[in-house]
């Protein structure tokens, strides 16, 4: 029986291996904010939103976005700095970092002090990104090729940079700039404004160290349950919150299809752990 963290495991592991889906093989639908073939399509026909928070684990703030998560059955993307496992209270962190691969979440690099990789030279830029790597996967035990930039900084120096580290940007589509210092109440508007805008999908940038976050995040969630009923009544289609393992799964597909064939029938149980990895 293949448990849900060592399929998670196993596709991440992939993904390192591999990297993101040849644009020779088969298209499968990824989110907007990853530049991929059918960047923006949904494999499920409705609106799509991928949650993906930054800057944690915050002893604090975490424990409460994970509580709601675990609630509502929802599997996110965390875009961790490794600072949090050096400095301050490390035992805390490490205990929600068990939490979060437990609880099926997927765990991305932010660098380990999120500086800004456009405004520093090329060797601290690569010992942010990869020392924050290997900080972050000695807390989760697992691979760790998710890669986003502090600030969305973009420029030539970076794009070299994570070309050399075989990386890619984990943008995003939706940002409500509750890291600026707005409310819960304005957090949430903006969540809400920009998701019933998305066509397909749509990855929603927030943030598990702001006390905004803790607060807006119910109101969505809520806003999205009644949005759907609306949806129903007038048979359009609803709003479907999809997981960080479903993209990873659908990330290493062609991957897949090509193990299968290659294995062939002398390893059909290797074979089945292997299609075992895909929801």
């Amino acid at each position: 029986m293949v448990t849900r963290r060592a399929a998670l495991a196993f596709a991440l592991t992939a993904l390192t291996l591999v990297g993101p889906a040849s644009a020779q093989g088969p298209k499968v639908p990824t989110p907007r904010g990853w530049p991929q073939p059918a960047a923006g399509a949904s494999a499920s026909g409705e609106t799509e939103i991928l949650l993906t928070f930054d800057d944690g684990p915050d002893a604090d703030t975490t424990r409460v976005v994970l509580d709601l998560l675990r609630d509502r059955g929802i599997r996110a993307v965390f875009f961790q700095v490794g600072w949090r496992f050096r400095r301050g209270d490390v035992a805390k962190a490490q205990a929600l970092e068990h939490r979060i691969i437990r609880e099926g979440h997927i765990v991305g690099n932010h660098t380990i002090n999120h500086v800004q990789l456009c405004s520093v030279d090329r060797e601290l830029g690569r010992a942010e990104v990869e020392g924050s790597r290997a900080l972050l996967e000695q807390a989760t035990g697992m691979p760790v090729p998710w890669f986003r930039t502090p600030y969305g900084a973009r420029c030539p120096r970076v794009e070299r940079l994570l070309g050399e580290l075989g990386l890619q940007h984990f943008h995003w589509d939706i940002d409500p700039q509750e890291w600026r210092g707005l409310g819960a109440k304005a957090t949430a508007a903006r969540v809400i404004h920009a998701i019933n805008r998305i066509d397909g999908r749509g990855v929603l940038l927030m943030h598990d160290t702001k006390f905004a976050t803790r607060f807006a995040l119910p109101e969505v969630l809520k806003w999205i349950d009644a949005e759907n009923v609306r949806r129903r009544k007038r048979g359009r289609p609803g709003i479907r919150i999809i997981g960080g393992d479903q993209v990873a799964a659908e990330q290493i597909a062609p991957t897949l299809a090509w193990l299968r064939a290659a294995i062939g029938h002398g390893r059909a149980g290797v074979d089945a752990a292997l299609v075992a990895t895909v929801p």
